[in-house]
């Protein structure tokens, strides 16, 4: 085998889950004897102050980003930009993650050739037999194979080592300490919480719900907690590490309307915090095993699940053992030895 060297790329404009997913990555390559390098539009030390994102000249920004090593690992954050992680790759082996996927009808156009995204994506499926695809979940590798008309390998996602000391959350004496973590956007899918957090039943019960994450839905759903008189009892505590909430929350809400493989349900299990996710189809395949943990129908009928989960800690302490067992004794080695053979066999 040749240099054992991989450019961690994404091409983003936030730190979000692509970025920690490429750092954790390349961590777990450097302790194995891989040189490797993370290549972002932005500063990583500004992280915690990139969440909210901003215009990135996306063609100047990959001419100008420097590639020495043997492979390129583009984290896809949206399938839009592939042109840029071809730029910056010119023409070495390549290894494409999606992060995420439109939901269909919704594919943009490439960021630099402005081809829409499926079309440039078939085209470097035909052109390019150096490029390894891969996949988050079985949902997400069935939609790339009809898109891209070859093999796409599926690789999940793991939890990213914690890698700050928790400056913990201040949460209410005595009531039940909710956390969950996400932009505010529409996709976390934080609004149908709240229509849930407000049914009467719910309301009862005495909970605190504090939500890290920032975004351009943070004005609207302010409001939509102080219309459902949740005001007093619903925080938006902006951009932090998740260790922060985790440390002591007793239960994790992911009520997510579309997701790749999300990171807060693993890292919650990593954390000993039982997670109640949404129906989709990540959360589905990931909790095949775990069914009790999933949120069915629509937000008004969440309440009876949600009154069982707040009331019985027995129940939680079960749910939390049962998710911890199905991120295996070391998942992030999972996901490294997923991705070392892909490079191996592009350096073969």
């Amino acid at each position: 085998m040749t240099d054992r060297s991989v450019l961690m790329l994404s091409p983003s404009a936030a730190w979000g889950g692509a970025e920690r997913m490429a750092d954790t990555l390349r961590a777990e390559c450097e302790q194995n004897g891989w040189r490797t390098r993370l290549a972002l539009p932005f500063d990583r030390h500004e992280q915690w102050n990139a969440a909210v994102p901003r215009e990135v000249p996306w063609t100047r920004w990959a001419l100008s980003t420097r590639c020495d090593e043997s492979i390129v690992h583009a984290h896809l954050p949206w399938p839009d930009r592939i042109g840029p992680a071809l730029l910056v790759a010119r023409g070495r082996p390549l290894v494409v993650t999606f992060q995420l996927l439109p939901m269909e009808g919704h594919w943009p156009r490439d960021r630099v050739t402005r081809i829409p995204s499926k079309a440039m994506l078939r085209a470097v499926a035909t052109l390019r037999r150096d490029v390894r695809w891969v996949a988050l979940s079985q949902a997400d590798a069935r939609t790339l194979t009809s898109v891209l008309g070859t093999h796409v390998s599926v690789v999940r996602n793991a939890p990213p080592a914690v890698s700050t000391k928790p400056a913990p959350l201040p949460w209410k004496p005595g009531a039940l300490r909710v956390l969950s973590v996400g932009r505010l956007d529409r996709q976390k899918g934080f609004d149908l919480m709240l229509r849930a957090l407000a049914h009467p039943d719910v309301r009862a019960l005495d909970w605190e719900w504090k939500v890290i994450g920032e975004g351009r839905e943070r004005a609207s759903l302010v409001e939509q907690a102080r219309a459902l008189g949740l005001a007093e009892r619903v925080a938006f505590v902006g951009a932090r590490p998740a260790v922060d909430g985790f440390v002591d929350a007793d239960l994790v809400l992911s009520p997510s309307r579309y997701e790749g493989m999300p990171l807060v349900p693993l890292e919650a299990a990593e954390a000993g915090v039982a997670a109640l996710v949404s129906s989709i189809a990540p959360h589905e395949e990931l909790y095949a095993d775990v069914p009790g943990c999933i949120l069915r129908g629509e937000p008004e009928a969440w309440a009876s699940t949600l009154v069982r989960w707040f009331t019985d800690g027995g129940l939680r302490a079960s749910m939390r053992a049962s998710q911890r067992a199905v991120l295996g004794e070391n998942p992030r080695r999972a996901m490294y030895l997923g991705y070392e053979a892909l490079y191996r066999e592009l350096l073969a």
